[in-house]
């Protein structure tokens, strides 16, 4: 999946996105409030389209995956689990098993 589909695709879904600078060393943030969804990107951290690719894909798969936590109040293990759910979710839509596949037969 490209940039321009994943933006799509938050488009389809009606996730909005917005530029917005964090103080922290953030570069993205999936937001669920009261049935608004929205993905907020830190655009001065990102350094290429390759990034931002990889940034924008987590965050959608917080929303796919439903993998939300209070930023402000988290417990360590909640916290590591809703990220592997939306990593999980941005790895699957990046790198489809079928090119994962044939990407290993042809290596060898």
């Amino acid at each position: 999946m490209n940039l321009e589909n994943l933006y799509d695709l938050a488009e389809k879904e009606n996730v909005k996105i917005y530029d917005f600078y964090f103080d922290e060393d953030i570069n993205g943030m999936f937001l669920n409030y009261d049935k608004l969804n929205a993905i907020a990107l830190n655009y001065k951290n990102i350094r290429n389209s390759q990034e931002e690719k990889c940034v924008l894909s987590e965050e959608l798969g917080h929303y796919y995956m439903d993998a939300t936590y209070n930023y402000t109040n988290i417990d360590k293990i909640i916290f590591d689990k809703q990220e592997y759910r939306a990593r999980k979710w941005s790895y699957y839509a990046l790198i489809p098993f079928e090119k994962l596949k044939l990407a290993i037969l042809n290596r060898n």
